[in-house]
Parts: structure tokens; C-alpha cells; sequence
């Protein structure tokens, strides 16, 4: 090959063979054959550098009747047909060559081979010359090619039987990925696209090193695919040093699959029956070399369908501990909305129940007494259920015993019932094994968790391992619980020390008020309403709003309503009142804490009087005896911001059967799909047929909670005042 091309690097290999093919049929007069020359030669080539070892040299010769292709590369296995199939992206370029060549072939050198073909321009419509089974033949066994004087000491590896089918299809696989990683990095070297990283290069050598493993397998393969054999039985010859290559081999391509699963390569990821096969396979390679090489007996074959077997209960295992980790999932998802004892024990047990297969399930919860209490129970009959929700802390129960004890109850059968908890068989007679664990959380044991079964039952290490898990997210989700409700029950009681007791019975005049706080009811709201007795036979009524929420709105709330109610013990005019008031909270507040508040002096007789003085509050509504309502806009400023504060004032007459309404922004201002209630919904509540001051607050607040769809993000406050019809 002294006038060809020397040893081609990766990158640039087919383009400068395809460069010389063209040059050679035009020099020697046959540019008829130029292209099918080209293609020959870059198919040679490409199979030399994907498949050989790369190329060593390339030439083109002229012959009598046309142009003779001859590609040198570094390994002495003779190319392979592969299997026409949609999912293999290699194996063509072969059929290609020989539908193109009158003639082509192999010939053996001393450290590789030769493929050389013969370009006429001649047509064919039959099968290639050189089939398949003539390329097979041309293989023979391994060992009856070495000269032992030169060749590395071969060993016999006997596999045992494959399916056939299985075989081709991870073979195609491994040569997708092959051709993939040749095409990257030849693109790299030819400066046509990005780098290849350094550590994913040797992969291409790892696939080198261990090619005559990969291609003795496929050829079996073949030759029993022509047979139409369901299996093939894997027989090969290798050297000892196949054993390293192999394992380098298989953490390459588990390194690829890495590449894969992150998309970043366009071969898919290994399918799983295809790598047990190679972990089968190299494994079983691996131990009969190193064995043999070291002159030891070769260890016993594992058979590829005891190594499916041995798959298939890790995959059980695995999945039984794939689903109870989903279900813990799933327990945690659920128990994050679980408010109370009742909703948490319904989460759990329902899940546990599915996940153990038992047959049934209960949370008891530790009391300030001696009983215990069952918010929740999963499958047991009415009569378990009444004799578990009367079970005492100190009876000789599992449930009881793992309270007391902090110690978890196993029982595994009969037997074990019986000799460890005589009186279990009294209360629930068709069980055999049960668990009971404690429910513990930062040191304290709040209940415990059981579940029944009617079968014998041993506990796995794995499956007291879930029961603990369960239990522990259990412990958590009711210290939650009862801390929440806890929280809500002390900012219920702060909400109602914020307000009156009760509101007075005024002769002539009927009142009625309601309050709403917003969310979970946890955080006590800045909104109050108030109604007292001044000196002269007059009354004050307040409706105010505190920014914010939480302990602070509701110092400030107080602050306001009683600072209201003393005030007007030396003070009777409402603007005088409030300027008093924000003087006072100017020197107590800090600057982002200040409030609105309406202030009113009702002075009762034939016809009511108010006298209104607003800072900042809504406006107040009035209804008409004859269902006309009136918005009564006063303004004013914030209260307790500035020193000097704008007090609006207003006068209102009501007659027999007229209502006023003063609320807080919480109702207007309430809103679903971004549209509020607005004083347009109260207005249309006000105007039906209202029968009392009850009635006209209710409706009001039946409306707005009906408009956000029963959740408030503000609370929301309105007394009504109505003049009675005597």
C-alpha cells in the first residue's frame, strides 16, 4: 500500500479516502466510477475506524476492468453482516459494499487485515457474492488461527445458552453507542463540532480493547439467527488479558448510560434485560479467565436463566421497597393537610393497611386519664372498635404495653399472642400476628399504632423498618395537630377577650354584630366592634380595624377599644374623641402599627340620632324602612400615624324601622377571581326584606362567604344598629 494513504486518524479518515478514490478514478480515466468508488472506500474506511481498530492505510488501485479498493486496519476478525433491524444503526455499510463491488473479500496480515473490493460498474440485483455465511466460514475458530509461538495463551469460555434474539438486539445496542461516540470524536478532530471530554474518549478504547469479545458473540449470534435457533450457546476463545478489558469494557458503557439518561446522547439508555445480560456475560468471562490463567479450577457456570431468577427477587425487593417508600411519600403529601387526630389517623392507617396487607389498623392517643382514645380504625368490627376505645394505659394490651414502654410489640403468631397477651384473643379473636408501635415525638410518647393481621406474620427487618417510618410520621403529624389546635384555641380565646361580652339591650333599638377571622382562625385579626353606655342616656359604638395580625393587632385592638371606652367617660363629641385617641396611639404605637375606626354617639328618642366621626373607615350604610340604602362616605385620616390627624364627621336621622350598618374593610375588600364584594354586594344584601339588625349582619356575612367560597384572607367585622318600629 506504498501509494496510498498511511494510518488515518478518526476524524478525517472517510473524507480523505473519499478524496483519493475520487482522484485516482479520474487519473486513470474511469470518473465514471468516481462515486461509487468514493462510497466503497468510506464505507471500508468508516468500518475499519468503528469496528477495527481504526484504519491503518487506504489504496486504490486501477485493474482491467475498473478500480480495486483496499482498506488496512488493526484487527484480524473479518467484518460481520449485521441483522437488518429498525433499532441497529450499524451493519449496513457491509451490504453496501457488496451490492456496489463486482468482488470483495478479506485477506489476513500478520497483525490485521485487509477488505478490498473490486469497482467495475457493474450492476447487481442478486445477493452480494461474498454472503454472509461465506464471511462466517472465512471466521473459523479463534484458536485455529494463532501460532502459539507468537499469540498470547487462549482460554475456552463456555457461557452456556442465550437467547438468540436477545443477543442481536444488545449487540445492536452496544455498536449504536459505538458508532455514536466514533462520530463524535471523529467530528471533534476534524474541527466540526465540540470536544469530546477526555474521560469519554477512552470509552471508544474501552469498546476497542474488548472487540474481538463483542464480535465473537455477535458472529454466534448470526450463525444461529440463521438457523432460526431460539438460543445460542456462547462458546469463546480469549486471552487472559480479555478479563481486564472486559471489566473496563462494562464500566464504560455504564458511564455511557449515565450520558444516556441525561439526554445527552441520542442513543437511548441500556434496557434492562440487556444489561443482566452483559453483567451476566463479563462476569462469568471474568471468573473462568482469571481461574484459568491462574491454573485454578473454573468456578461453576452460572446459567444465564439462574441469573434472571436471582434478578427477579431482587426486582420484587426492590419493588416492595419502591412501593412502601411511595406510600411514605404519599402519607407525607397527604399529612401536611391533616388538621386534626381524626384526619391524621385516617391518612395513615389507610395507607398502612394497603401497604401491609393487614387486615386491620388503629391509633390510640394518650389522655390526661387513665383511657386511651381511638380517633381513627381501619377494618376492624364495631365491637373491636368499642372495646380498643376503652382500653386503659395500664392494660396488658399491645397498644397499651408499647405506650408505656416506648417499646415496639412484634407478635409473629398464635403462640406468641397468646404467651405474651392472653386477653388480645378476648377482643379480637380472628387475629394471629399483630405490631404495635409507639408514637413518639421529642421525647414524649403521644399514643400508639397497631396493625392486625389474621395469618401468621413474620416481620422483616425491612418491613418493621416501614411500620417505625409510619409511625414516626404519625407522631409528627399529630404533634402538629395538637399544637395547632392548641394555637387556634388560644387565639379564639384572645379574639373574644378583644370583644364585647355581649351587646347591650337598648330600649327602642335592636343590634346585632358578627365577626369573621380570616384563614385557619390561628392568628388573631385586627377587627372589633364595641357598643356602650355614656353618661345622659346616650350609647357609643365603635367599629375599628388594627393593621396586621397576630399578637400585635391584637395589643393595638385592645389599646383602641379601651382607650375608646375611657375617652368618652369626660369626652361626649366623637371628633374630639377620636383626636384624643390618636394622640394616645401616636405615643404608644411604633410606626407601622396604626388602625381606622369609625366612633358614633347615638342619642335615642322619636327619631335616633348619630353623630359619625370617622378616621379612614369605610364608609357606614343606611337602610331605609322602605328598603332604600344609602353609602354614608366620611373619610378622615389614618389613626395614630401623625400628630395631627383629619377627623371626618357626619350626622344620620334614622326613623322607625331605618338600620345602620358600620363594617370593616374585611367585607369589602373580600374577593374571589380577583373580583371584591365591594360595597355594591353589600347594598344588595341591604335591600331585601330584612326583619332585624340580626338579619341584616348575617346576610351579610352569609353573602360574602358564599362570594370567596368560605375562605376569608382578612377577617371581617359590622354591627348593625335598627330602630324598632314602636
Amino acid at each position: 500500500m506504498d501509494n496510498g494513504l498511511q494510518e488515518l486518524d478518526r476524524g478525517d479518515a472517510a473524507t480523505r479516502a473519499r478524496a483519493l478514490a475520487t482522484r485516482v478514478a479520474n487519473d486513470v480515466g474511469r470518473a465514471d466510477l468516481a462515486d461509487d468508488a468514493a462510497l466503497v472506500t468510506s464505507e471500508l474506511v468508516a468500518n475499519a475506524v468503528l469496528h477495527a481498530g481504526g484504519c491503518r492505510g487506504v489504496e486504490v488501485l486501477p485493474v482491467d476492468d475498473g478500480l480495486r479498493i483496499e482498506v488496512c486496519d488493526a484487527s484480524a476478525v473479518p467484518p460481520v453482516f449485521g441483522r437488518q433491524s429498525e433499532d441497529a444503526l450499524t451493519g449496513r455499510g457491509i451490504r453496501l459494499v457488496a451490492a456496489l463491488a463486482a468482488r470483495w473479500g478479506v485477506d489476513p496480515q500478520p497483525t490485521g487485515k485487509v477488505v478490498w473490493a473490486e469497482v467495475t460498474g457493474e450492476t447487481k440485483s442478486i445477493d452480494p457474492t461474498l454472503t454472509a455465511a461465506d464471511l462466517l466460514a472465512m471466521w473459523g475458530d479463534e484458536s485455529d488461527d494463532l501460532d502459539d509461538s507468537a499469540a498470547e495463551a487462549r482460554y475456552r469460555v463456555q457461557l452456556g445458552d442465550v437467547p438468540t434474539d436477545l443477543l442481536l438486539a444488545a449487540k445492536a445496542h452496544v455498536e449504536n453507542v459505538a458508532r455514536e461516540f466514533a462520530l463524535a470524536s471523529a467530528g471533534a478532530e476534524a474541527g466540526m463540532t465540540a470536544a469530546v471530554p477526555s474521560h469519554l474518549t477512552a470509552v471508544l478504547a474501552a469498546f476497542d480493547r474488548f472487540a474481538e469479545a463483542r464480535l465473537s458473540i455477535k458472529r454466534q449470534a448470526l450463525e444461529a439467527a440463521g438457523r432460526h435457533a431460539p438460543t445460542t450457546r456462547l462458546t469463546l476463545y480469549l486471552p487472559a488479558s480479555a478479563a481486564d478489558a472486559a471489566e473496563r469494557y462494562l464500566e464504560a458503557l455504564d458511564e455511557v448510560d449515565a450520558y444516556c439518561r441525561a439526554a445527552r446522547l441520542l442513543t437511548l439508555e441500556t434496557p434492562p434485560q440487556h444489561r443482566v445480560f452483559r453483567q451476566w456475560y463479563v462476569g462469568q468471562l471474568v471468573a473462568q479467565l482469571r481461574a484459568a490463567a491462574a491454573g485454578e479450577e473454573s468456578p461453576p457456570t452460572q446459567s444465564f436463566e439462574t441469573r434472571l431468577l436471582a434478578e427477579l427477587d431482587v426486582l420484587a425487593a426492590a419493588q416492595r421497597a419502591s412501593d412502601r417508600a411511595a406510600r411514605l411519600y404519599a402519607v407525607s403529601a397527604a399529612l401536611a393537610n391533616a388538621e386534626t387526630p381524626e384526619a391524621v389517623a385516617g391518612v395513615v392507617l389507610n395507607e398502612g393497611v394497603a401497604a401491609l396487607r393487614a387486615a386491620g389498623g388503629g391509633v390510640l392517643l394518650s389522655t390526661d386519664e387513665d383511657r386511651l382514645t381511638l380517633p381513627g380504625a381501619v377494618g376492624y368490627d364495631e365491637s373491636v372498635v368499642a372495646r380498643l376505645g376503652g382500653e386503659s394505659r395500664n392494660d396488658e394490651l399491645p397498644a397499651a404495653y408499647a405506650l408505656r414502654t416506648g417499646h415496639p410489640v412484634w407478635l409473629e403468631s398464635r403462640a406468641d399472642r397468646d404467651a405474651r397477651f392472653p386477653d388480645l384473643v378476648g377482643i379480637e379473636a380472628t387475629t394471629v400476628s399483630l405490631c404495635a408501635v409507639p408514637l413518639e415525638v421529642q421525647g414524649r410518647r403521644l399514643g400508639a399504632l397497631r396493625f392486625s393481621f389474621n395469618e401468621a406474620r413474620l416481620f422483616g427487618e425491612e418491613e418493621r423498618r416501614f411500620v417505625l417510618a409510619l409511625a414516626a410520621q404519625t407522631a409528627q403529624a399529630l404533634d402538629r395537630s395538637q399544637l395547632q389546635h392548641a394555637r387556634i384555641d388560644v387565639s379564639r380565646r384572645l379574639q373574644r377577650s378583644l370583644l364585647p361580652p355581649g351587646l347591650p339591650a337598648i330600649p327602642g333599638l335592636d343590634v346585632a354584630a358578627i365577626y369573621n377571622p380570616f384563614g385557619d382562625g390561628v392568628d388573631v385579626g385586627g377587627d372589633f366592634y364595641d357598643l356602650w353606655e355614656m353618661a345622659g342616656g346616650r350609647w357609643a359604638v365603635a367599629v375599628g380595624d388594627a393593621a396586621g395580625t397576630g399578637p400585635e393587632a391584637a395589643a393595638l385592638t385592645a389599646v383602641v377599644r379601651h382607650t375608646l371606652r375611657a375617652l368618652t367617660l369626660f369626652l361626649t363629641d366623637p371628633t374630639r374623641v377620636m383626636e384624643a385617641l390618636n394622640v394616645a396611639l401616636c405615643a404608644a404605637a411604633r410606626d407601622d402599627r396604626f388602625c381606622t375606626c369609625i366612633f358614633g354617639v347615638i342619642t335615642p328618642g322619636d327619631t335616633v340620632e348619630l353623630h359619625l366621626a370617622s378616621g379612614g373607615h369605610p364608609p357606614a350604610l343606611v337602610r331605609r324602612a322602605d328598603g332604600h340604602v344609602d353609602a354614608v362616605h366620611i373619610g378622615g385620616s389614618l389613626l395614630g400615624v401623625f400628630p395631627e390627624v383629619e377627623v371626618a364627621t357626619a350626622k344620620v336621622e334614622l326613623g322607625a324601622g331605618d338600620t345602620i350598618v358600620l363594617l370593616t374593610d374585611g367585607v369589602l375588600e373580600a374577593r374571589r377571581e380577583g373580583q371584591q364584594f365591594d360595597l355594591e354586594g353589600v347594598i344588595e344584601v341591604l335591600s331585601a326584606d330584612l326583619a332585624s339588625a340580626d338579619e341584616a349582619v348575617t346576610g351579610i356575612q352569609r353573602a360574602v362567604l358564599a362570594h370567596t367560597g368560605g375562605s376569608l384572607t382578612d377577617d371581617m367585622a359590622a354591627i348593625a344598629v335598627r330602630v324598632g318600629p314602636d
